[in-house]
């Protein structure tokens, strides 16, 4: 029997090098020159970089389906890449536009850097706690003593476990998190018994939901669109172009929720009969005009330090005047007086 030490020291060692395979690709990818049809059309190339392979960016996949960033003058290239190569690459400026966890953000801007909150994808955690099919499990409060697979350290499963367990008693000296690269590793752990559990969104073919937390009502803005407040200041018209497209596309959600179920099922490699059934709550937190609100900011706030948040506040890290632009312009309620 290998020695689960042993195993696990691969499995980082493999991570690693899936972790330096991904980045070189990511820097490939976004150095090919943008390829713009129509001539007569001038576009603005941007690129826009996400965390993770996962239900909660069906807006970002839909708005590239449906051609909406064309629409309002932007070549965009949407680009995955997993753990903390997203924020490096905004900080570094390789992309213009981020969508990851607000807890990735704050960690980032902590560390020195200028990024700021444009837009919500989601004020409220749409996340669950899975199981192995056959684990006995059946509660938050069985999980005293387990360990639990998060994405890495204080990333928004992280984040969000944390305080889903505290909601049930259960404190960080009661369980114990194993950080992965990313979801797909965090799966495998929870599939191989090297976790008891694992965080993730809604569609997981192959495990069995614990808790589906988007139930709670839990305050905390589990994604969002940013840039570097640098580029906001200089290039406010193609911030306000990324925005128009972000909440046309959240209307086209709204209206035909299918489309967004086959971005998904297109992402995800996962059939659109597995999809549907756990879309709902996903639709559930699009919102109109997707201001980022305060309280999906304070509480990731307070699971610092004060004396480490250096007098660092939602004012700080939150730039709606774009949406609220777009909204007194009349942009948002002629959107929504067209037909679907």
């Amino acid at each position: 029997m290998t020695d689960p030490g042993l195993r696990q020291h691969r499995e980082i060692q493999a991570d690693a090098m899936h972790m330096l395979i991904q980045t070189v690709i990511v820097i490939l990818l976004l150095s090919l020159p943008s390829i713009t049809l129509g001539q007569s059309t001038a576009r603005t190339s941007v690129s826009l970089i996400y965390e993770a392979i996962a239900a909660t960016n069906a807006t970002l996949w839909l708005a590239e389906d449906a051609r909406l960033f064309q629409k309002y003058g932007l070549d965009a290239k949407v680009v995955h890449a997993r753990g903390a190569i997203p924020v490096q690459a905004l900080v570094g400026g390789s992309v213009e536009f981020g969508a990851f966890s607000g807890s990735s953000t704050v960690a980032a801007v902590l560390a020195g850097s200028d990024i700021v909150f444009v837009a919500a994808k989601g004020n409220f955690a749409v996340m669950s706690f899975w199981v192995r099919r056959d684990s006995p499990i059946k509660s938050l409060v069985e999980l005293r003593g387990k360990t639990i697979g998060v994405t890495r350290a204080g990333s928004a499963s992280h984040a969000i476990a944390r305080l889903a367990l505290k909601s049930a008693g259960l404190s960080d000296r009661d369980v114990k998190y194993l950080h992965h690269g990313g979801l797909p590793e965090s799966f495998a752990s929870l599939d191989q018994g090297i976790v008891e559990a694992s965080m993730g969104s809604p569609p997981r073919p192959g495990f069995k939901e614990l808790v589906d937390l988007s139930s709670l009502k839990i305050s905390f803005l589990q994604g969002a669109i940013e840039v570097q407040r640098s580029f906001l200041q200089n290039r406010r018209e193609t911030v306000l172009n990324m925005l128009k497209a972000y909440v046309e596309t959240i209307k086209l959600a709204k209206d035909k929720p299918e489309l967004a179920i086959a971005a998904i099922s297109k992402r995800m490699r996962v059939p659109v009969e597995i999809v549907r059934p756990v879309y709902q709550p996903h639709e559930n937190v699009l919102e109109e005009i997707p201001y980022v609100r305060r309280d999906s900011v304070q509480v990731i706030l307070d699971q610092y330090p004060k004396e480490q948040l250096k007098g660092l506040s939602y004012e700080r890290l939150v730039d709606n005047s774009l949406l609220q632009q777009l909204e007194d312009s009349g942009f948002i309620k002629n959107l929504y007086r067209r037909n679907p």
